[in-house]
């Protein structure tokens, strides 16, 4: 057996003291033991008691900074040089069960709109491995996910690319199984949302409860150093954003952190929540979404224009977001999605869904 458990053990000690003295670690003794985990020196055992006390204890906003610095340091990067700035749109890798996804949707029409969209996900994730972005993406007849060559391509050709862990933080991805036996969520499930393979990009993400992650997400995302950031109550905690009027968004920019709200009809657009998007099956998500993309007005229009639109707005946050809302609106009706879906949709699946 390996000895290096003997080299993770003091990091553990310093963790593992007891209930009554359990304390968050310093950002540096953080990111080196998550180093240590995701290079293999750490014993399974070991790697699982650091994440399962830390949910136990709760991650602090420093702590989830210090782990995915040390993610970052294992990515491999997509260069997206020319261009509007590369939004990362990712919510929970672990996917959704109760209802169907539509983010890929609004991340086809921001780009289709002219934006740069990268989607982040997983496949079998757990706890939930439920269904993601990435399979609302292959019934629409995208390949998804992509190797970092192909999402690199995609994103400079066509402004959309998708792609996982496994392409682009290995080490993460090594990690799975460990992950399906912890059971529960950790920080993992965190940082994991908080790593971009694009060196610069701006980030959108989905959090699933609002105390603490409202709280520790933009936080951890400001002493990140990301520059520009939307954090945001989601549906199931994946990348979309209930349009209810009283779900909390939080702007990060230049370190600086707001939290707010919007009105839906302050956007000229109904109200529209988790009960417009039943999960029943593949087929009756990709219905609906087509139903959409070919311009059919209803909740699940509504909910991708917004999606849309924030997606925009992170890009270019000194535009109002009603103008990026009327942008979205304007490409979705005009058939520009559509036919950017055209462009990236495989031939035997075009043929299948007849667009």
């Amino acid at each position: 057996m390996s000895e290096g458990w003997k080299e993770f053990a003091p990091y553990l000690k310093i963790l593992a003291r007891g209930p009554d003295s359990l304390t968050d670690l310093e950002p540096e003794v953080a990111e080196e033991a998550t180093e240590l985990i995701l290079r293999g020196v750490a014993s399974p055992a070991q790697a699982a008691g650091f994440f399962l006390i830390g949910r136990a204890k709760g991650n602090s906003a420093t702590e989830l900074a210090a782990i995915s610095r040390a993610m970052r340091k294992f990515c491999h990067h997509i260069e997206a040089l020319h261009g509007p700035p590369v939004v990362t749109a990712s919510g929970g890798f672990d996917g959704k069960t109760r209802t169907f996804n539509i983010g890929a949707a609004s991340s086809l029409v921001a780009a289709a709109a002219g934006g740069r969209i990268l989607a982040l996900g997983g496949e079998e994730v757990p706890p939930k491995a439920g269904r993601t972005n990435f399979d609302a993406l292959k019934n629409l007849g995208m390949k998804a996910p992509q190797t970092l060559e192909a999402a690199r391509a995609s994103l400079e050709e066509y402004g959309l690319a998708a792609t996982t862990p496994e392409y682009y933080l290995p080490k993460l991805h090594g990690l799975l199984q460990l992950r399906r036996e912890m059971v529960r969520r950790t920080a993992l499930n965190v940082s994991e949302k908080l790593v971009s393979p694009v060196p610069g990009s701006r980030i959108l993400v989905g959090i699933t409860h609002r105390h603490p992650f409202l709280n520790t997400i933009p936080e951890a995302l400001a002493d990140l150093g990301v520059d520009c950031a939307l954090v945001f109550q989601a549906i199931e905690g994946s990348d979309e954003a209930p349009l209810d009027g009283n779900s909390a968004l939080v702007w990060v920019k230049n370190r600086r952190i707001e939290e707010f709200r919007i009105l839906p009809e302050s956007l000229g657009l109904s109200r529209a929540t988790k009960a417009n998007v039943p999960w029943k099956s593949p087929e009756d998500e990709a219905r609906h979404l087509l139903f959409a993309l070919h311009g059919g007005e209803g909740p699940v229009s509504n909910l991708i224009i917004y999606n849309a639109a924030l997606r925009l707005w992170v890009a270019d946050e000194d535009t109002p977001l009603e103008d990026h809302v009327n942008k979205a609106c304007e490409t979705l009706l005009s058939g520009s999605a559509l036919g950017l879906l055209r462009q990236l949709r495989q031939p035997l699946a075009a043929a299948r869904l007849g667009v």
